[in-house]
């Protein structure tokens, strides 16, 4: 994750990020929205980073504005830092579902107990993924979301540097 260096102009092909970051050609990045309506993010793909200026060249133009200023606003707001956010989607690790009957793909994490014969069994759930993104999973129109944790109450567990989107 990262914020915008300058404003992301309606129609540009390129817009500035901070500088020295692992952003390669192929990369998806979001660009969220910085206006009142939630719905103005761009999902862009990279055609070019240049680590030392920040500047990022993408395969089409944007089709919304997005603030940005080359330091913080957290001084002049109450700490917020009102910049306009970029966040990386493409990550180390991949789970691309394919989407049958609205029905991508879901990962569960949960704790049980299995009853048998000679007695019972019980499991403990536990998630760790860093740098994973997971892609297309979910279930429309359910609660059934990409990555879950169902009384998974015993272990730890933790998403770190990860991306869940269109799901």
């Amino acid at each position: 994750m990262t914020r915008l260096a300058k404003p992301a102009e309606k129609g540009s092909e390129e817009f500035f990020v901070e500088t020295g970051l692992d952003i390669f050609n192929g990369d998806r990045l979001a660009l969220f929205a910085t206006s009142f309506d939630p719905d103005t993010t761009d999902d862009v793909v990279v055609t070019t980073y240049d680590s030392e200026t920040g500047r990022v060249i993408i395969d089409r133009e944007l089709s919304y504005y997005h603030w940005g200023a080359p330091i913080s606003t957290a001084a002049e707001f109450s700490g917020l830092d009102m910049r306009g956010e970029v966040a990386l989607l493409t990550r180390n690790i991949v789970i691309d579902a394919h989407d049958i009957e609205d029905w991508g793909g879901q990962i569960v994490t949960s704790d049980t107990v299995e009853v048998h014969a000679e007695g019972t069994i019980e499991r403990f759930g536990t998630t760790i993924m860093k740098n994973v993104e997971i892609f297309n999973c979910s279930q429309i129109d359910t609660f059934k979301a990409a990555l879950r944790f169902e009384s998974a109450a015993t272990l730890h567990s933790s998403i770190t540097d990860s991306s869940i989107h269109n799901g």
